[in-house]
């Protein structure tokens, strides 16, 4: 059996080892009584992310997937990456310091998500330098206060303006109710990995919701590295630390947030033309933000909601070079690199269904950069500052949708928004129209259109190593996108889709290798399909699949190749299933992701990705534990390089980056 499916047949063994018995599929009275339907089965969920209210996912002007808190728990989820990467339309990539995400066959490496848009909680976490969302030990939320994640994929401009061109993510958070009590959590793994939480949620006699959290995470990662790349080997140079505050309190229409990250992560892979081997290249990372929201129910068809809030975003990092490029002796040199990022502003939205057969969204954002510093010199004794920029500006969008119900299994959703920012000239409208007709009660077919912008961020703008601002004249990218997509759910607990899709790049912001500046010449065509499984049983016993295709071209020079990091393939398969009456659970995930054109030369391997996680409940008083083994079969997968790495010719950049081989992680967990 060739190694392209053996991990496949793996997966199908164990389905077809695990019995299927009565006492596997049944629940007791009590569990299925407090269990929610809509959890239960998890086919046509509640979300709010599509239209900034809360809808059936069936009923939303777009694609819906949501990951739960059960999935997260189930399948061993560590990070954000880890959890979007089990839904068909997304694959993860890194560079072993950040994690990247790729939407229907679409990543630029070094991007840093700046054409995916995440939030927590409907606050956006996209930074205001590189405008980049983070999905890895330095996103902002601990896995275990997550609640569910809503993933929209394609345009959403016309609902959120910049940066959710590929998709929305929405995290959001559980509520003091869901922990009732305190929680402490440790974990122990392969590379030396401890982690650590503190949580305290309840709802209080006054009914007040509070949820305070602290969480750490360290690990020294792989001991040795080799790299063909340089010929050598890294020692002791992965070490990742992150700290997290979390805190959140409702009380009637109030809602007050916090939360604060800091990380840092040594980086072993000679970026930006460092010192391969030097244990000094590393990053840091920090982000916090506050906010205060009100909720209002004005009558039984009307709602109004108001926030005000203010994030602060920091980076720094530390690449040691040889002056004499490699001509013995070294002359080492470090170069500092840092961002400084403060933002704050205000959202208003009415949400109404006071027309006949309408639902009306409409609302104002406005965000104010009171800071986007960004500045570069060489450490004493050594001194040469290089860049130092800091500029300030506004960002503002008027929206509005309408759904109409033409007829009471036909729905027609237009929407659209107006965008102001301060890094473009001119206002920029963004378009939506879906068109979602249930011919039968337990079909939904959706014929969707939309555009969406990305104006250039910071760092795209004013990078430049002589001091003076090197892009002008930049301009903002495009996206215009077609969509079919049909849904049927025959029977409780099962739902299969499908889905027929376009996307057309344009303008797409472009470093140049000589000048290092980023400029308008790119353009993308996406043509593909999508096909997704699920079934879930009462007991708890669940199967999920989706395989994707997608033929991305990249069109810059005039004539079609294959684009960077775009695999043509990409398939997924989950199963879980309760064990030992229901005491244990066994969430195995396989991931598929094709092989990957790199930008040198050649390609990067395919790569099957097998994780399997037991979890118990309440194995004593209150105690919980988690054992996950990730990448099962031992394989190094392959990452697109690039990433991080220098661009000009005369620098080392790696083809491929390999990742980690098998490794584990066990939890426990107690609440009282």
């Amino acid at each position: 059996m060739s190694g392209k499916g053996h991990a496949f047949f793996l997966f199908a063994a164990t389905l077809l080892a695990i019995p299927a018995s009565a006492k596997a599929q049944a629940l007791s009275a009590d569990a299925l009584m407090n269990m929610p339907l809509e959890k239960l089965m998890n086919v046509n969920v509640e979300v709010t992310s599509a239209s900034k209210y809360a809808q059936k996912s069936s009923e939303a002007p777009s694609a819906v997937e949501v990951v739960t808190a059960q999935d997260i728990r189930t399948y061993g989820y560590r990070t954000l990456g880890e959890a979007l990467n089990g839904l068909h339309g997304l694959y993860a990539s890194s560079d072993r310091n950040y994690n990247y995400l790729g939407v229907r066959g679409f990543l630029r490496p070094g991007d840093y998500n700046s054409r995916i848009l995440v939030m927590i909680d409907g606050r956006r976490m996209n930074d205001n330098i590189y405008d980049g969302a983070n999905t890895g030990q330095e996103f902002l939320l601990d896995m275990d206060l997550v609640d569910h994640i809503e993933f929209i994929p394609g345009p959403g401009s016309s609902i959120y303006g910049a940066n959710a061109m590929e998709g929305v993510i929405n995290v959001i958070s559980k509520k003091g109710s869901d922990i009732n009590g305190t929680q402490l959590e440790g974990g122990v793994g392969s590379f030396a990995t401890n982690q650590a939480r503190a949580t305290y949620g309840k709802e209080l006699a006054n009914g007040a919701d509070v949820l305070l959290s602290a969480s750490q995470y360290q690990s020294d990662g792989p001991p040795n590295l080799f790299y063909p790349a340089f010929g050598g080997t890294a020692h002791d140079e992965d070490q990742e630390i992150s700290r997290r505050l979390f805190g959140k309190g409702q009380y009637g229409d109030w809602t007050f947030e916090s939360g604060y990250v800091d990380r840092f992560k040594q980086v072993p892979i000679a970026s930006f033309g460092s010192i391969f081997g030097d244990p000094g290249e590393h990053t840091v990372d920090q982000m916090g933000y506050v906010e205060t929201r009100y909720d209002k129910r004005l009558n039984d068809k009307t709602e109004v909601q108001a926030n005000v809030f203010w994030q602060q975003y920091y980076y720094d990092a530390n690449f040691p070079y040889d002056a004499n490029n490699g001509i013995p002796p070294v002359d080492r040199i470090v170069n500092f690199d840092a961002v400084d990022g403060r933002w704050g502003g205000f959202e208003t939205n009415l949400v109404t269904s006071a027309f006949d057969r309408q639902k009306v969204v409409m609302g104002f954002e406005y965000q104010y950069d009171a800071r986007q510093r960004v500045y570069n010199y060489d450490l004493p004794p050594n001194f040469t500052l290089y860049q130092d920029h800091d500029r300030m500006g506004s960002r503002a969008g008027l929206y509005a949708q309408d759904d109409y119900k033409l007829r009471d299994n036909v729905t027609l959703s237009a929407g659209g928004r107006l965008d102001e920012n301060h890094m473009i000239d001119g206002i920029q409208f963004n378009p939506r129209l879906a068109v979602i007709w249930d011919p039968t009660q337990d079909t939904t077919l959706k014929a969707l259109y939309g555009s969406a912008f990305r104006a250039p961020n910071v760092y795209e703008r004013d990078l430049a190593t002589d001091g003076n601002a090197a892009n002008p004249d930049n301009q903002e990218e495009h996206l215009r996108t077609v969509e079919t997509e049909a849904e049927w759910r025959p029977s409780s607990g099962t739902k299969l889709t499908g889905s027929l899709f376009y996307n057309d790049f344009s303008q797409v912001l472009s470093q140049d290798p000589v000048t290092l500046k980023f400029v308008n010449t790119g353009n993308y065509r996406a043509y593909g399909y999508d096909l997704g499984a699920e079934k879930h049983w009462p007991g708890g016993r669940s199967v999920k699949a989706s395989f994707e295709h997608t033929i991305l071209s990249d069109l810059s020079s005039g004539a079609a190749v294959w684009a960077p990091d775009s695999p043509k393939n990409v398939g997924k398969l989950q199963f879980a299933q309760p064990l030992f009456g229901d005491k244990v659970k066994l969430g195995v995930e396989d991931v598929f992701v094709d092989a990957r054109r790199t930008l040198q030369s050649g390609t990067a391997a395919y790569y099957d990705l097998l994780n399997a996680t037991l979890t118990s409940r309440n194995i004593w008083h209150g105690a919980e534990a988690s054992f996950s083994v990730y990448n099962l079969l031992n394989s190094h997968p392959q990452m697109v390089g690039g990433a991080g790495a220098a661009p000009s010719a005369d620098q080392i950049q790696q083809n491929v980056i390999p990742m980690n081989g098998r490794n584990v992680l066990l939890k426990l967990q107690y609440t009282f």
